[in-house]
């Protein structure tokens, strides 16, 4: 191969290989949000749409935890000092 064509594969073998670790890390999210919701149902609690959405925009990576839980806590008017 040319040294242009090497170049070209090791440039897709590495956004191949990023675009692995992020379905990778996205994967791991969704189990850990699955987890607490299933956890939240044996509990005998609900979850709230709101939270839901919250937990999607977690899966797909836009939103962090520390993001989440300051949304979920301004939405029920809770004031942490």
């Amino acid at each position: 191969m040319t040294s242009i064509q090497d170049k070209i594969r090791r440039e897709l073998e590495a956004k191949s290989a990023a675009y692995d670790q992020i379905q990778a890390e996205r994967g791991q999210r969704a189990r850990d949000v699955h987890s607490v919701r299933r956890s939240q149902q044996i509990e005998g609690g609900d979850i709230s749409l709101y939270a839901q959405t919250l937990s999607q925009q977690y899966i797909d990576g836009t939103l962090t935890p520390t993001e989440i839980r300051a949304k979920l806590l301004e939405h029920y008017g809770v004031t942490v000092k």
